[in-house]
């Protein structure tokens, strides 16, 4: 019986040994095989076998690489309100941020402030208009006037403490939608004593347009292929009288030539925020860009390239409560039936910089508490409540131009209590015109007294 014990459990004693064995050869194999990942994401059965763990693609999609990640513009979004700097420290960036698109002409704070940039472009402008409309040869020997280009677009950037950007770009070639030329100027806030950058961005054209919501090329392509309905720069004709002992070259006494001014600038939809080293520029900056042209045979102007300047609009004012069509007008959230708009001034480029007031004919019944100076707190001037604080206007009493609180404005006549009083005065009185009646009648009745005496 003991060999036949022997026998029976002969076969299972063998499994148990090669069982512990063989686990850790799949493994290592596992390990060096290519399925390494599918083998090695399995855990053991309680049955004695193998099971996933994970679905197949689990362990495809950690092997990949990971995506780039998307750029969050909610910084630069808060930025447009609060103007704070420290809201764009913490946010990185890969492009520009460009803004909303806006619609209408410029607000009317902007015109003093930019009028140096627009006319140095004007006058930059009117400048390479003489010089490519002169002579036919300086479209073939820019790369020999290479230097006078650079101090151009140097001495441009060098017009308006505003003007943060410089660019010039040259094409001759009028069905090429890349320009030939592409010179550009920045300053460097960073250095010590000021410093003018200059590159030659000619083969990097697509680096300068991003995908959105960075600004797009529309300051050159408007100006190079303008729409139907696109009105023309706005250009006069000069005739020009030549002196001929002062060229070298034979030139006619007499020639045409067309010029420009600061109308003929055009500015972008939307203000953008420049991105530098993986970081926001706090600064809202703005585009300008004027074209500059040759002559056809025909004497007719020809497209020859745009100059561009992006001036920084931070410190100008930004008034939502104007009316028109200019940028943000009438963008105000004032209730237009009982409350009138009034801005902020000195906030610079920000959205929000307006308080809301009772109109007249209306009144707020909050307080308004009083600071420690005596005046009204959150920028409050008498009635009203600055964004994004809302006032509430209740209307007056009917017939009040103006009131403090929804009190009448004069005593309202009771008609039956004036009636009832001035009905029991005339009871009174006419009792008393009785009583004098009475009085008069009676005037010579005397009373007299009798006396009787007793008998003894």
């Amino acid at each position: 019986m003991d060999p036949l014990w022997l026998l029976l459990l002969l076969p299972s004693l063998l499994r148990a040994q090669v069982t512990p064995d063989s686990t850790p050869g799949v493994l290592v194999e596992s390990v060096n095989s290519t399925e390494s990942l599918t083998d090695s994401s399995r855990t053991p059965d309680p049955s004695g076998g193998l099971r996933p763990s994970e679905p197949s693609g689990f362990a495809a999609t950690a092997s990949e690489a990971p995506t780039q990640e998307e750029d969050d513009w909610t910084p630069a979004e808060t930025f447009l309100y609060t103007g704070d700097p420290f809201t764009l420290e913490v946010a990185r960036c890969s492009r520009a941020y460009s803004s909303g698109g806006q619609t209408g002409s410029l607000p009317i704070s902007f015109g003093p402030p930019l009028r140096p940039a627009l006319d140095a472009l004007a006058s930059t402008a009117n400048f390479l208009n003489m010089i490519f409309q002169a002579s036919d040869l300086r479209e073939s020997t820019v790369q020999e006037d290479m230097e006078w280009y650079h101090a151009l677009v140097r001495a441009l950037l060098e017009a308006d403490v505003l003007i943060q950007q410089a660019l010039l770009t040259f094409d001759a070639d009028p069905t090429n939608p890349v320009p030939q030329l592409v010179l550009r100027a920045t300053r460097n806030p960073t250095a010590k004593v000021q410093t003018i950058i200059l590159q030659d961005l000619s083969k990097a054209w697509e680096s300068l347009h991003p995908p959105a919501p960075a600004p797009d090329d529309s300051w050159f392509t408007s100006f190079k292929f303008p729409e139907s309905n696109q009105p023309m720069a706005a250009l006069s004709k000069r005739v020009l009288l030549n002196d001929l002992s002062t060229l070298d070259t034979p030139k006619w006494g007499q020639g045409d030539s067309y010029v420009t001014n600061r109308s003929g600038v055009r500015w972008a939809s939307a203000p953008f925020l420049d991105c530098e080293d993986g970081r926001f520029v706090p600064g809202w900056m703005l585009t300008l860009s004027t074209s500059f042209y040759g002559l056809k045979p025909d004497l007719t102007p020809e497209f020859r390239g745009v100059i561009r300047v992006d001036v920084n609009i931070q410190d100008i004012d930004l008034d939502q409560c104007a009316t028109g069509d200019s940028w943000f007008a009438d963008t105000h959230q004032c209730n237009r039936t009982s409350m009138e708009c009034v801005p902020e001034p000195g906030r610079g480029f920000r959205l929000g910089q307006y308080c809301c007031r009772c109109k007249e004919g209306f009144f707020n019944p909050e307080t308004i508490p009083l600071d420690s100076d005596g005046g009204p707190v959150n920028g409050s001037d008498g009635g009203g409540v600055c964004y994004p604080n809302m006032p509430i206007c209740l209307p007056c009493w009917p017939g009040c131009k103006s009131c403090e609180d929804g009190a009448p404005c004069w005593v309202q006549e009771d008609w039956l209590l004036r009636a009832a009083v001035l009905a029991l005065q005339g009871v009174f009185m006419l009792l008393i015109f009785v009583s004098m009646l009475a009085a008069y009648r009676h005037r010579r009745n005397r009373v007299s007294q009798s006396c009787s005496a007793e008998p003894p």
